[in-house]
């Protein structure tokens, strides 16, 4: 993989089974230690909007 830095490091990858937008879909998951990570590739046709402080609300839509 990758990272945002173009450092390459070796992650193990999993499959997983997640229910987006009411559709069950295959993904892969990085096994980055705690906290395993989906990448923002789920979000393809979808708009983001975050509001960056605590209590902020987070929305996806689709475009």
């Amino acid at each position: 993989m990758i990272t945002a830095d173009n450092s390459e490091v070796i992650l193990p990858v999993h499959q997983a089974s997640i229910l987006w937008n009411g559709e069950e879909k295959e993904v892969r998951v990085l096994a980055t230690g705690r906290r395993p990570l989906l990448g923002t590739a789920l979000l393809e046709e979808y708009e983001l909007v975050i509001q960056f402080t605590e209590g902020g609300l987070v929305t996806i839509e689709d475009l």
